[in-house]
C-alpha cells in the first residue's frame, strides 16, 4: 500500500490530475519529488522512537492509517500548493513505516532468519511498483505497472466521473481508505517486541529473546539510558562515525541509483509495439518473477550466511538485461532483458539485511543505521538536490569568513611563501620586496569571495562547455538509438 499511495500521482496523472490542477511539467517534477525531501527527513527520528516505546504496533498503525487519510485528502486538492503539501506530508508519515518495519523484523529474527523476512516485506513493493513518472506528457503510457497498475487502471478506467467525480480523485479516495482499514488492523495482527509482548507467557517470552542472544551474544533490549536524549545521541554519534554504516550508505545509494530503470519501465514496454492495455500488462510479469527470485536468494543468502555473491549474482542479472535491452533487436529479446533488470533490485534488498547482520548490537544504533542508510540512499531521488549544493556553498561561505577574520587578527597568512618567491615577484612587478610582503598579506589578497568568485567563474565556464559537447553527443545518441527502436517494433 505504501508504493501504491505514493505512486498514484503516476497513475492519476493518465487521467487528468495535471489537466485539472493546471500543473506544468515543472510542478509536476516538483510535486513528484517533494515526497522523498519530507521522506528523509523523517527518517531517522521515527526509528529511534520506534526502538524507544514499548508498544510498536501500535507506532506503525498509527503511521499506516495517517498516510492513508493524507492519500485520501489528496482528492480534494484543487491546485499545485494543495498538491506539494499533501505530497510532502505523505512522505513525511510514510517515512516512519519501512525502516522501522526493518528494525521491527530485526528485533524478532536471527541473522540466518532476517533477510528472508526483509525480502517477504519488499515482495509487496515489487509487486507494486509504481514510484514516479517517467514521462513529461500526459498521454504517454506512465508508470502503471505491476499490481498497484492493475488495481489503478480498474479504478480510472471504471469511476470516471461517478458520482461527477473523477476518475483520479477517486483513486485516492478508495486506495487511501484502503490503507485506513489496514492500520486500523495492525494492533491485531502484529505482536510487540518479544520483551513486551503481553500475549506471551514468560517461557516464550525467555525463548524468544534467547534465540537473539545465542545468535549475538548480548540481549536485544534497548537500555534506558537508550532512550534518553543523550543515550539517542551517542546512538547517532555511533551510527555517523562507523565506516560499515558509511560503506553500506554508499552501497544502498548506488543501488537505487543504478536500477532507476524502474521510472522508465512502462516507456521501454511501449517500445515493444503494443497498445497501451497490453503493455500495461506486461510490465507485471517481469516484477512477479522478480519477485520469487527475490525471495529465493534472500533465503539462500540467510542459510548459507554469504551477501556479497548474492548480491553480484543479482547485479549480475540486470547488468546482462542491459545490455540485452541494448543489444537485442527483437521484441522477445526486449521484453525478456526487463527480467533480468528487474532481477537486480534482488541486491538491494540483501543490503537491507546486511546491515542488521553486521550491525547488530546495540539496538539504538542498528536502529539509527538502518534509518540513515536508507535516508541517505533516497537522496538522490530527490529533484531540489540543488538545496545540498547550496547548504554545502553557505558552509563553504562561512569558512571563508572566519579565516578573513583570521587574517585580520594577524592569526593566519593568506598564501605559505619564502623569501625567494616575494623577490620574484617584487621584481616582476618592480616593487620593493618590503611592498611586496605589505601586499601578500594584505586584505587584498586573502581568500575573499571575489577571488573565490573569478576562479568558479573560470571553472564553470570550462564546465559549462564540456557539458554542452557531452550533452550534443549523448542527446544525438540517444535519439538515434530511440528511432531504432521505434523502427525495430514497426
Amino acid at each position: 500500500m505504501v508504493i501504491q499511495d505514493r505512486g498514484n500521482l503516476a497513475n492519476a496523472r493518465l487521467k487528468g490530475l495535471q489537466t485539472d490542477l493546471n500543473l506544468n511539467d515543472t510542478q509536476y517534477a516538483t510535486c513528484i519529488s517533494v515526497l522523498f525531501a519530507g521522506y528523509i527527513l523523517m527518517q531517522v527520528p521515527s526509528t529511534l522512537i520506534m526502538n524507544a516505546i514499548p508498544k510498536p504496533r501500535l507506532f506503525m498503525a498509527t503511521v499506516v492509517g495517517l498516510w492513508g487519510i493524507i492519500s485520501a485528502l489528496t482528492s480534494l486538492c484543487d491546485n499545485f500548493s494543495d498538491l506539494v503539501v499533501c505530497r510532502f506530508f505523505l512522505g513525511f508519515v510514510e517515512a516512519a513505516f519501512y525502516p522501522s518495519a526493518v528494525y521491527y523484523l530485526s528485533r524478532w529474527y536471527t541473522r540466518k532468519e532476517v533477510g528472508f523476512r526483509i525480502a517477504f516485506l519488499n515482495a509487496g513493493n515489487m509487486l507494486a511498483q509504481g514510484e514516479r513518472c517517467s514521462s513529461t506528457s500526459p498521454s504517454t503510457v506512465s508508470r502503471l505497472q505491476g499490481l498497484g497498475g492493475l488495481f489503478a487502471a480498474g479504478i480510472l478506467g471504471g469511476m470516471e466521473n461517478v458520482k461527477g467525480i473523477r476518475g483520479w480523485r477517486w483513486l485516492y479516495i478508495i486506495e487511501g481508505s484502503i490503507t485506513v482499514a489496514f492500520g486500523l488492523l495492525l494492533p491485531f495482527i502484529l505482536a510487540d517486541y518479544p520483551s513486551s509482548t503481553n500475549w506471551l507467557s514468560d517461557r516464550e517470552r525467555v525463548i524468544a529473546q534467547g534465540r537473539l542472544v545465542t545468535d549475538v551474544g548480548i540481549i536485544d533490549n534497548p537500555e534506558n539510558d537508550e532512550k534518553s536524549g543523550s543515550g539517542i545521541m551517542r546512538g547517532v554519534l555511533m551510527t555517523i562515525s562507523d565506516i560499515k554504516v558509511w560503506a553500506l550508505a554508499f552501497m544502498y545509494f548506488t543501488y537505487i541509483m543504478g536500477l532507476s530503470f524502474a521510472s522508465y519501465m512502462p516507456t521501454i514496454t511501449a517500445t515493444l509495439g503494443f497498445s497501451t492495455t497490453i503493455t500495461l500488462l506486461l510490465t507485471f510479469p517481469p516484477w512477479a518473477f522478480a519477485t520469487v527470485y527475490a525471495l529465493a536468494n534472500s533465503w539462500h543468502s540467510d542459510r548459507t550466511g554469504d551477501k556479497f555473491w548474492h548480491i553480484a549474482g543479482a547485479y549480475g542479472f540486470a547488468i546482462l538485461g542491459y545490455i540485452v535491452a541494448l543489444t537485442a533487436n527483437t521484441v522477445s529479446g526486449k521484453y525478456v532483458s526487463l527480467f533480468g533488470m528487474c532481477m537486480g533490485y534482488s541486491g538491494g534488498i540483501i543490503i537491507l539485511g546486511w546491515i542488521s547482520t553486521s550491525i547488530p548490537r546495540p539496538p539504538i544504533k542498528r536502529a539509527a543505521s538502518i534509518a540513515f542508510i536508507n535516508a541517505f540512499a533516497n537522496i538522490g531521488q530527490v529533484r531540489q538536490f540543488i538545496s545540498v549544493g547550496l547548504t554545502i556553498a553557505f558552509a563553504y561561505r562561512q569558512y571563508l569568513i572566519s579565516q578573513n577574520e583570521k587574517l585580520d587578527r594577524g592569526e593566519a597568512e593568506a598564501y605559505i611563501t619564502d623569501e625567494e618567491i616575494v623577490k620574484q615577484s617584487a621584481d616582476l612587478v618592480h616593487a620593493t620586496i618590503q611592498q611586496e610582503e605589505v601586499l601578500v598579506h594584505s586584505n587584498s589578497h586573502k581568500e575573499d569571495y571575489s577571488h573565490t568568485s573569478l576562479i568558479l567563474t573560470r571553472h564553470l565556464e570550462k564546465g559549462v562547455y564540456a557539458y554542452s559537447i557531452i550533452t550534443l553527443y549523448l542527446s544525438c545518441g540517444f535519439r538515434s538509438s530511440r528511432l531504432t527502436l521505434k523502427t525495430s517494433t514497426q
